[in-house]
């Protein structure tokens, strides 16, 4: 559950050959890059996977799972979830740690790791409380336990807190309460549950772990930037 906010920086790469100096060239969304570095101390296959993880700490990491925000979707999760999200998430992990980057990214690429296994605990706890609440209530943080545990009482206590959800959220959203009374007209065991796991729960998990913040990631890209390229470095963009 995490915000994209910036594009992929490997659609392309070019390097030419200087000397002792190579010029490295890529690309984004939006701009175009290129600056000369010391073909002695970096490699360009270094400088490919430091941008990668970079990047990498500001999108989504693991895809295989979303959390249940319908009926259908919540009627198709099982444990085979499960599986997929750990499968994907060694795989992800393993090609991180895989890594060879310049040496002023590798602090870069631990934080990389913390997002990949929040990223993980997010969606294991997530799919945990839908097929196993009290487990998930075992290994989850106490601040969120409140979610969890109306699901080991009743369905008195689940629709209790679903209210309660809903009138908070009505203060500041004038539609919270329309849709509210069409979902419990609808099916309201199954949309409490949406409510109190995928909103409240998964939400509250999320909060816990590790996010790198986007302005920083920007501001160590910067660094980066004039570390390998000094004043050669050049950025070209399109016009908004």
């Amino acid at each position: 559950m995490k915000a994209i906010t910036v594009a992929a920086l490997l659609a392309s790469m070019a390097v030419t050959t200087l000397a002792q100096a190579q010029t490295y060239k890529w690309e984004d969304d939006y701009c175009s890059y290129k600056g000369d570095f010391n073909n002695k101390k970096y490699s360009a296959k270094q400088i490919k996977n430091s941008y990668f993880v970079l990047d990498g700490l500001t999108r989504t990491n693991l895809n295989s799972f979303f959390p249940p925000m319908s009926i259908e979707a919540l009627d198709k999760l099982s444990m085979k979830d499960m599986d997929l999200l750990t499968e994907e998430y060694k795989q992800a992990k393993s090609d991180a740690e895989r890594l060879d980057v310049v040496p002023e990214a590798k602090g870069y690429k631990q934080e990389l790791l913390k997002s990949i296994d929040g990223e993980y605990k997010v969606n294991q706890l997530t799919i945990l409380a839908y097929l196993n609440p009290s487990e998930a209530l075992k290994q989850s943080p106490p601040m969120c336990h409140q979610y969890i545990k109306p699901l080991l009482q009743n369905e008195s206590a689940v629709q209790s807190k679903w209210k309660q959800m809903v009138e908070k959220s009505a203060v500041s959203n004038s539609y919270a309460m329309s849709r509210y009374q069409e979902e419990k007209a609808s099916n309201p065991a199954k949309y409490a549950r949406i409510k109190l796991i995928t909103f409240g729960f998964g939400n509250c998990v999320n909060e816990q772990v590790y996010h790198a913040d986007s302005d920083k990631v920007f501001s160590n890209q910067q660094k980066i930037n004039k570390t390998l390229f000094g004043k050669s470095f050049k950025q070209i963009c399109d016009e908004p």
